[in-house]
């Protein structure tokens, strides 16, 4: 005879059946007493739940908590407690169950979590015989949910996602399996039927194995109705790790803080020691809370001065495409766009301090890079360093700003400098290399893809393990404290990691050091759209409609879009450009808007307007940092970073118009 509750290849159906009878008797006895609004299944008391509370309306109810436009942060919070939560439940089940059965194989522990899943009405479970349970990192689990409650509830609202939904099958299942095999577990849906799949399936392995299965899945099977990219893996065990390491360390700090209350007891000395201890301790918090203060003020300060300096370079550019290149007036003109480059520049500093400044930027070659960077080096590193450069040809281009990538190369070599006391070798290397799967979760967890690697090596006194591990924590530092700040390293790894790169550290105690930075290597062709499109200045006589509420900043643009040959429609405000739309006899084929709004913001305007013209095309111009100031969402879009140059608005604008 046949499972009943649960689908199972065949060499796991005699534990099944065992568990099958067992769970079957226990929800037999069931006692249900409204009077005392109680339900009993074998003396146990268990409470009814709606389905769609815990799913679909949860979500809906949670993004009206959070409020229009962060419809994404709502669906992460909505997903982590869910998942949690079942996570929680299904291991709590799984132990009580456990008992009942009195016996200690993992895969007979296993088999009641599918049939007490069915009874309870969570799902029917169907375990593909491609599955692996084994207690150990070789664990991996496929499995269906052919009638799962998440996604039912779902499709019997009418809703449809793109998202998966049935986030506490995965964390109930997870937790249940981990209980029964001792190690850590994690599962997330990669079909569901609330997405148009015609199944609920799961992936399950242990954390660092779970992003090799779900890239393994992804290249054999093609996207259905879960986005590509909606695929994501819990990070409760993530954030469980940080909190277990800060209840550890929270329980080391308690045991140091008794034992030198011991010693505070019975000596003076060390009570003055403790207090100049927290005295330090004390200094460096407040020195914290005001860089956050000023890198706050900075990122202001930048925001605004931006905007002048869009203006400033937007008119000198104007002037100079109307000035002779022998005109006495020239070189005056020259100094003003020269000094407002370098303004610019200080403005991206000023971001890169207050860690809001943009990680991306203009394509480079980095071979070029490190060889204009090379005449300063030498001045900085001293005699008695050897400077050694070996640059492999071809190595290609990233799109990093280039004042952040001399920041992260200057640091690397001022910190070889310092741990070569006596000199000796500093060589720095170039490549171009493939990150697989298993060296991506090496580096952080990056996307597998083509990447650039600088290599930073010195012939130092290198460090131990414990030092390297720490290495970049902000204010962690072996230089005494007149010689560093602690802040370089760890500026190192903010910025290689916000540009979507990571970073390796080889190093012992006695033999150096070696730092390899991880860059996502430029696509070439688009370093070659890029070309075309500043180089293209024809135009079909296009309407622009620009909407911008800075009156000089917006007339600037106009001046220049009229200059080369485009129909501009201008707008003050957003209303003021959903009238002209509205009177508007003629086609408009590009807005151009600001991002940031009073009343309305950009891209809730673009929204406004796609719906009465769906082949708009859409540019944003922002001059917050990365493009996107908080609470505004702009997607894929295009965005024109401030502050820009008449060539590289016309650039912009060419190539959103000339997109296929």
């Amino acid at each position: 005879m046949g499972l009943r509750t649960v689908h199972v290849p065949p060499e796991l159906e005699g534990p099944f059946r065992a568990a099958e009878e067992l769970v079957s008797r226990y929800f037999a006895e069931m006692r249900v007493d409204p009077s005392l609004g109680t339900i009993e299944i074998s003396g146990e008391r268990y409470v009814l739940v709606r389905a769609a509370s815990l799913s679909v309306e949860f979500f809906s109810l949670v993004a009206d908590l959070f409020g229009a436009g962060r419809e994404k942060e709502a669906d992460e919070f909505a997903r982590n407690i869910l998942f949690d939560l079942a996570h929680a439940i299904g291991k709590s089940d799984a132990q009580k169950f456990h008992e009942k059965m009195g016996v200690d194989d993992p895969i007979a522990l296993l088999s009641a979590g599918p049939i007490h899943f069915s009874h309870t009405g969570w799902a029917f479970v169907d375990i593909d015989p491609a599955s692996i349970p084994a207690p150990n990192e070789a664990f991996f689990m496929v499995y269906d949910h052919p009638y799962s409650f998440e996604s039912d509830a779902w499709l019997r609202a009418g809703k449809s996602r793109r998202a998966p939904v049935c986030i506490m099958n995965a964390g109930y299942s997870s937790g249940w399996c981990e209980a029964s095999f001792g190690i850590e577990l994690v599962a997330t849906e990669v079909e569901c039927r609330a997405c148009g799949d015609s199944r609920c399936r799961f992936l399950m392995a242990p954390p660092s194995r779970i992003e090799e299965h779900l890239e393994a899945h992804r290249r054999s099977t093609p996207p259905k109705g879960i986005g590509r990219d909606s695929i994501v893996i819990p990070d409760f065990f993530s954030r469980k790790r940080v909190e277990e390491e800060l209840r550890r360390a929270q329980s080391e700090l308690e045991q140091r803080v008794e034992e030198r209350a011991s010693e505070l007891r019975d000596s003076n000395d060390k009570l003055r020691r403790e207090m100049a201890e927290r005295a330090r301790v004390e200094q460096q918090l407040r020195q914290t809370h005001k860089l956050e203060a000023i890198g706050r003020l900075a990122g202001g300060v930048a925001h605004d001065f931006n905007t002048l300096l869009g203006v400033i370079l937007g008119n000198a550019g104007m002037l100079a495409r109307k000035m002779a290149s022998d005109d006495e007036a020239r070189p005056l003109l020259d100094a003003i766009v020269e000094a407002s480059s370098q303004a610019a520049g200080l403005t991206r500093q000023l971001l890169a301090f207050s860690r809001a400044g943009p990680h991306g930027g203009d394509v480079h070659d980095v071979n070029r890079l490190v060889e204009e960077l090379t005449r300063l080096l030498g001045r900085v590193i001293g005699e008695d360093i050897e400077l050694v450069m070996r640059l492999a040809p071809h190595v290609g281009g990233v799109q990093l700003d280039r004042v952040y990538f001399e920041q992260v190369v200057m640091n690397l070599v001022l910190n070889a400098r310092d741990a070569m006391p006596e000199g000796g070798p500093l060589v720095i290397e170039t490549r171009r290399t493939r990150v697989d799967a298993s060296l991506a979760i090496e580096l952080g967890g990056v996307r597998p893809g083509p990447y650039v690697v600088i290599t930073v090596t010195d012939a130092g006194v290198g460090m131990s393990d414990e030092v390297a591990a720490r290495i970049f924590e902000p204010y962690f530092t072996t230089k005494e404290s007149s010689s560093g700040t602690g802040l370089g390293l760890s500026t190192v790894y903010g910025i290689v990691t916000g540009a979507g790169g990571g970073i390796l550290l080889r190093s012992r105690e006695g033999s150096g050091s070696t730092f390899a930075i991880h860059l996502p290597a430029a696509h070439p062709e688009a370093e070659a759209a890029a070309d075309d499109a500043t180089s293209s200045s024809e135009t079909a006589g296009e309407t622009v409609l620009v909407v911008e509420d800075q009156a000089a900043q917006r007339e600037l643009v106009a001046r220049a879009l009229r200059a080369e040959g485009y129909r501009v429609l201008e707008a003050a405000t957003p209303a003021h450009a959903l009238e002209l739309a509205g009177a508007s006899e003629r086609s408009i084929q590009l807005l151009l808007t600001d991002v940031v709004m009073p009343v309305m913001s950009g891209p809730r305007l673009a929204l406004r307007l796609l719906g009465a013209r769906p082949h708009l095309r859409v540019l944003y111009m922002s001059a917050h940092p990365e493009g996107q100031p908080l609470g505004v969402e702009l997607g894929t879009a295009a965005v024109l970073p401030k502050p820009f140059s008449v060539q590289a608005l016309l650039a912009g604008v060419r190539a959103v118009l000339d997109e296929t």
